[in-house]
């Protein structure tokens, strides 16, 4: 009875320890001590004024006493009122994360895509909008053709599921509902986690390794209230897989083998059709199984010991598991993820490296959660400290594991296995810093059991000393954790707030339902679901040719230009370079000549198609090219001045570099000359271009296929005095002369201002920057400056952004919304 009561207590501990920090997204508690604290300051500054004013003669320190009273006195007889502005001051900086009902919106970009998907299953029974040909089709991605659904879709089913179960089916909102869903999938993470745990680490072990794990702040990012995703499920089912193979290996009877086996590959199969990359601990049990198999094997051949009942156990376990799990794969996800499985794996490989086997850049080397890590980043994101008691604790317990006949079989095969999934895990860091969070399981339960380990150590020694000191290093593990999750959860918000809801609503009472959106792929999943309005791409076909051409749309200058490939996008996504492609069976050849008809007169492109292509397959490229879209609507916003560097680099991908940088190590140098030559390519660049890849280390040779362009600048405010205009960061335009510089000497490489509605640039030859300049005034006749790369001046969207699109034809402003220097720009593109 008394291991029941502390079994509880302690799993109630970490659970609600767990839950209270992935709550603070409900309510902020955060903003409420922001808010005292804002409020605080109020008062001092006040008093500070006050003091100044009526004792400008006394001697500081005296002023300190007077301040200090003063400040006593009025906290003593204003409570209430003091209590009243931080309660205001709060609700103001929290409502905006809030909708009129005090909810807080969905917390990033996926979670509102999967909350669609809930929204279709619950509504048709089926996440896609429609099914065609048996397949479920997303109408409102990729348009105009949308796109069909992979097979990860048991969040959807499952979520709706526990939806029209729940009591408050109807009565509350599915998106409200999908709000508190990641808590549920945490608490049952943390159980099964901590009965994993508990088996061999105890107390100790099951606390310890539900807290490193649970409070790590890079799954508390990823698992908190509002963060509807798939990432804790993620984390159970492989946990699940690999508890269940365990219990098959150390079963002692067929028939109980034969369950688990079963058992764990159905998690498998649960997996599969819950992530497209459910393929790793597939091949965890995998490499295990081949370990012990070489092992025996060496045994046998070179030291001659028989193991053959061994081996044969081991390979009827592994091939039965295969087995079991390509059934349950095929069951509830379909063959499509065995068809698709070797190419999977081989894009995890050049996951984060822009230069592939295609000849398009690899927007998953631009994406922040996908940048590679180093050992040195991996462990200062979970803790120096922590991250390293934790790698000797599981290195520590394998060479037990592998060495003393005394360990229980369970909790070897478990730290073997731990081990694998370790290596694993950090090969694919190396990859992307998102799959960090998948080294918390093996490292969080073995630092749980071997803490357990040296305190049953020295607890039947009767060292009472030393058990203590394992019992303090509980204690400041536990409050480390409890800090970092108190660190990360004060810093939760969602990237929804009021000022883009409203925005998202207006788009949708201003826009008719045909209407396609375009702009950068981030919020591509709000339009879908908060506009209902289709989209050119968005986060989940990020990887998509459409993000080069959206990025070069955005870089060029030429407004026709721009407009050939909005016109271009609207009407058939990437299909004309498709088409083009089928014909010539040349990628290179195809999207140069692609582009070299984009934003010509028809009668011209329809020329240089016809020299190429025959006249019926040019004549479908020239519709998609020249038939005029459905209504579309272009948006810019703020965020895409930080992305400016990732946009640059894909729109200024040069295909003929990448040509050279994939072959030149293949064909002869004539060859490949010859063959750019023959595409219309300038020889001395080719010639260029050879001599440069030679020079270039291949660590330095994506930097080389292009280039990054940046603001330097946040947009700066500027005051006229006396024909003088003076912005904050120190530069001095004077208008009349048409010069700026700041006061430390600095002058840009060339000034960008408006004259007549018409973006010109001054060139300064005495120039000793490396950027250049754009001053404009505003309709309220304020001054705005910001510095960025000569480059950016002139592009279509730094005229959409600061300038709503002043000097240019096709594109008409129809919603603004401004917050300080922050913009948010909806335009019709007229066609």
């Amino acid at each position: 009875m008394k291991k029941r009561i502390f079994l509880i207590i302690s799993l109630a501990y970490v659970l609600s320890i767990n839950l209270y920090f992935r709550s603070f997204t409900i309510a902020f508690p955060q903003l409420k001590l922001q808010a005292k604290d804002i409020t605080e300051k109020t008062i001092q500054q006040a008093a500070i004024q006050e003091v100044q004013k009526r004792f400008p003669q006394f001697y500081p320190t005296a002023k300190d006493e007077i301040l200090r009273t003063r400040i006593t006195e009025y906290k003593k007889y204003n409570k209430e009122n003091i209590k009243n502005q931080i309660q205001n001051l709060y609700h103001q900086l929290k409502d905006k994360f809030q909708d009129a009902s005090g909810q807080t919106y969905l917390m990033e970009l996926d979670c509102w895509h999967w909350g669609r998907y809930v929204e279709n299953v619950v509504r048709f029974g089926h996440p896609g909008d429609e099914i065609i040909f048996g397949k479920q089709w997303d109408l409102l991605m990729l348009a105009p053709q949308g796109s069909f659904l992979h097979w990860d879709q048991f969040l959807f089913y499952f979520s709706a599921f526990l939806y029209k179960c729940s009591p408050f089916f109807k009565a509350v909102h599915l998106f409200t509902f999908l709000f508190y869903i990641p808590l549920f999938f945490t608490a049952i993470f943390i159980i099964v986690l901590y009965f994993f745990s508990f088996r061999y680490g105890g107390y100790l072990g099951g606390i310890l390794s539900c807290l490193f794990t649970g409070l790590a702040p890079i799954f508390i990012q990823r698992s908190h209230a509002g963060w509807f995703d798939k990432d804790v499920l993620n984390l159970l089912l492989p946990l699940l897989v690999v508890w269940t193979y365990i219990l098959a290996s150390v079963g002692q009877s067929l028939k109980r083998k034969l369950f688990w086996i079963c058992f764990s590959a159905f998690w498998v199969g649960l997996f599969c059709f819950n992530w497209t990359q459910w393929w790793f601990v597939f091949l965890i049990i995998i490499i295990y199984e081949f370990i012990f198999l070489g092992g025996y094997l060496f045994s046998y051949l070179f030291l001659k010991k028989e193991n053959g009942n061994l081996m044969r156990e081991h390979g009827f376990s592994l091939c039965l598991f295969i087995l079991c799990s390509l059934l349950w794969i095929a069951v509830l996800a379909g063959t499509q993820p065995l068809v698709v499985l070797y190419n999977q794996i081989t894009q995890a490989l050049t996951l984060n490296r822009p230069l592939m086997a295609s000849i398009w850049p690899n927007v998953y080397a631009t994406v922040g959660e996908l940048r590679s890590m180093t050992i040195a980043e991996i462990s200062h994101l979970i803790g120096n400290g922590i991250f390293a008691a934790s790698v000797f604790s599981l290195f520590t317990l394998l060479v037990r594991a592998l060495f003393s006949r005394r360990y229980p079989d369970f909790k070897r095969i478990s730290v073997i296995i731990l081990a694998i999934w370790f290596v694993c895990m950090v090969f694919a860091s190396f990859r992307g810093v998102r799959f960090v969070v998948f080294l918390l399981i093996p490292l969080g339960i073995s630092l749980g059991w071997m803490l357990n380990d040296l305190f049953q150590y020295f607890k039947n020694k009767k060292n009472v000393w030393m058990a203590s000191l394992v019992i303090m290093a509980f204690v400041i593990l536990n409050a480390f954790c409890v800090s970092k999750a108190y660190g990360a959860a004060r810093y939760l918000f969602p990237l929804m707030d009021d000022t883009w809801h409203n925005v998202l609503n207006l788009i949708k009472e201003k826009t008719s339902p045909e209407t396609i959106l375009n702009s950068w792929w981030d919020f591509g999943d709000w339009f879908k679901v908060a506009a209902r309005r289709r989209v050119t791409f968005d986060g989940q076909s990020q990887g998509m040719p459409q993000a080069y051409w959206m990025a070069k749309a955005l870089l060029t200058s030429d407004e026709k230009r721009a407009v050939g490939i909005l016109r271009m996008l609207n009407n058939g996504g990437n299909k004309a370079f498709e088409t083009i492609d089928k014909q010539l069976k040349d990628p290179l050849l195809s999207v140069l000549l692609l582009e070299s008809v984009l934003g010509l007169p028809p009668e011209n492109a329809q020329g240089t198609l016809l020299k190429f292509l025959p006249a019926q397959v040019a004549q479908e490229v020239m519709g998609l090219l020249y038939a005029t879209p459905s209504r579309a609507g272009f948006i810019v916003d703020y965020t895409m001045l930080g992305k400016m560097t990732a946009i640059s680099y894909l729109g200024d991908w040069n295909f003929s570099k990448v040509y050279i940088a994939q072959n030149f190590d293949k064909s002869e140098r004539d060859k490949i000359i010859d063959y750019l030559k023959n595409l219309g390519i300038n020889e001395s660049q080719i010639q260029q271009f050879y001599q440069e890849v030679f020079l270039i280390s291949t660590k330095k040779l994506d930097d080389w296929l292009s280039y990054r362009l940046q603001y330097y600048s946040p947009l700066i405010n500027g005051h006229e005095k006396n024909g003088v205009i003076f912005f904050d960061n120190g530069f001095i335009y004077v208008p009349k002369e048409k010069t700026i510089q700041s006061n430390t000497g600095q002058i840009p490489r060339s000034l960008f201002t408006l004259a007549d509605d018409t973006l010109v640039e001054n060139v300064y030859p005495n120039a000793n920057s490396v950027f250049s300049a754009l001053v404009y005034k505003t309709e309220d006749n304020m001054y705005k400056c910001i510095l960025l790369d000569r480059d950016l001046g002139l592009s279509i969207f730094t005229r959409l952004y600061f300038l709503r699109g002043k000097s240019l034809k096709h594109f008409i402003p129809f919603i603004d919304a401004e917050e300080g220097n922050n913009y948010i720009r909806c335009l019709n593109i007229i066609w």
